[in-house]
C-alpha cells in the first residue's frame, strides 16, 4: 500500500498541533501553579509556596518540552517542503497584513 504524502503531511501537522495544545495546558497549570505560590507566600506559607513553585517550574519545562517539538516538527516540514502561500506575500513595509 503507498503512503501518500499528503496523508503523512496531515498527521505530522496534528501531532504538531497536540504538542501546541499540550503546551498550552501546561502552561495553564503553571500559571495556575505560580498564582497559587504567590499567595502562599504572601500568607507566610512558605513551604506551601515553595511546593507550588516547584510544580510551575515542572509544568514549565514541559510546556518548553512540547513548544521545542512542535518547532522542531515545523521546521523539518517547512524545509521539505516550502508554502507556496509564502511565496506570494506582498513585500514588507508595505502595510498589507
Amino acid at each position: 500500500m503507498a503512503d501518500h504524502p499528503q496523508t503523512h503531511e496531515t498527521e505530522y501537522v496534528q501531532n504538531m498541533s497536540q504538542h501546541y495544545k499540550q503546551a498550552s495546558e501546561e502552561l495553564l497549570h503553571a500559571y495556575q501553579r505560580n498564582k497559587e505560590a504567590a499567595r502562599h507566600h504572601e500568607a507566610g506559607a512558605f513551604k506551601a509556596a515553595l511546593h507550588h513553585a516547584k510544580l510551575s517550574k515542572h509544568h514549565s519545562f514541559n510546556a518548553h518540552a512540547h513548544l521545542s517539538d512542535a518547532l522542531g516538527m515545523a521546521e523539518k516540514l517547512d524545509a521539505a517542503q516550502p508554502w507556496p502561500s509564502l511565496a506570494i506575500r506582498p513585500p514588507s513595509g508595505s502595510g498589507v497584513h
